[in-house]
């Protein structure tokens, strides 16, 4: 039996990997003139330095911003529609997300929530979802990554829970236009932490692995990354 190489690799966001490639942002054309700077309801991109560097990085880049710093470790539902709603107020054309993959899964989500009316529930693809589609194009965003595991800075779904009704699902939005990944941002993360990371990058390899759709090219690039 032969076995046919087939696949789409549709992965369309400029990554910028680097130690200090956040000092590179405000060269990059920018896709709006007001962000919705999207970060958690923590305090560790203020006090470690990195939300005054994504200001400044913005300012010197000409752009306004407003701060959504809400964002939970498993973001809900009415967060990521409130941030919908303060994007819309404060008339806001495109999000910057600064954080770990909740908050990239929110700002994602919250870029799509903006230019699409009806409750956010009605757009997700499985459970008590209404499965509708995106009709209007997302806001643009930016992902700017502080955590290292997830990978949300290079897909499009992002995973918001519904405390009503008990799930917890993906919502399919657009894919960043830019993803800073800069090291320099993770130094400050805990050793435990900076574990737990690891072994979600692990699993989601093993699961690429094993899966019915895995094909010669991601096996590659799994096996590759499972030895690093």
């Amino acid at each position: 039996m032969k076995t046919r190489l087939d696949y789409n690799f549709p992965v369309p966001t400029q990554v910028y990997f680097g130690a200090g490639k956040l000092n590179i942002l405000h060269t990059l054309p920018m896709p709006g003139r007001k962000a919705l700077l999207v970060i958690s309801n923590g305090k560790s991109v203020r006090t470690n330095g990195y939300l005054d560097r994504t200001i400044s990085e913005l300012t010197q880049a000409k752009v306004e911003y407003t701060i959504f710093d809400k964002i939970q470790a498993n973001p809900i539902k009415e967060t990521v529609e409130e941030g919908a709603q303060l994007a819309i107020k404060e008339g806001c054309d495109f999000v910057v997300a600064l954080g770990g993959g909740s908050v990239l899964d929110s700002a994602k989500t919250i870029a799509m929530k903006v230019t699409n009316d009806g409750d956010l529930w009605d757009y997700v693809m499985a459970g008590t979802g209404k499965r509708k589609s995106i009709g209007e194009k997302p806001l643009p965003w930016i992902a700017i990554v502080t955590t290292a595991g997830t990978g949300s800075e290079v897909d499009a779904g992002g995973v918001i829970t519904n405390l009503k009704t008990k799930e917890k699902l993906g919502i399919f939005s657009s894919f960043a236009l830019y993803a800073i990944v800069d090291p320099e941002l993770m130094l400050t993360i805990p050793p435990r932490f900076t574990a737990f990371q690891g072994f979600d990058t692990l699993f989601q390899l093993l699961e690429g692995q094993i899966c019915k759709t895995s094909n010669i090219f991601s096996d590659m690039l799994q096996e590759t990354a499972i030895r690093n």
